[in-house]
């Protein structure tokens, strides 16, 4: 697991971007969750053990996980 400050919410949640340089693309199904979020929260990056969105991330302010795909 690693933490990493988020930097960016993207399209409303369709993507978001982290401090470390990584984009991720968001689970469809969990955009209104990440919408929410704003800059500075602390994001916790662990495997989620599904096939496509293959990591869960975690906003620790708040407590709500969102599954996403790594893009770069």
């Amino acid at each position: 697991m690693t933490t990493v400050m988020l930097n960016e919410v993207i399209n409303n949640g369709e993507k978001i971007s982290l401090r470390d340089g990584s984009i991720w693309q968001i689970n469809p199904g969990d955009m209104p969750t990440a919408c929410t979020w704003i800059p500075t929260a602390e994001i916790e990056v662990s495997a989620s053990g599904d096939s496509v969105f293959d990591h869960t991330l975690t906003n620790k302010n708040m407590g709500v996980s969102v599954t996403a795909m790594r893009l770069s």
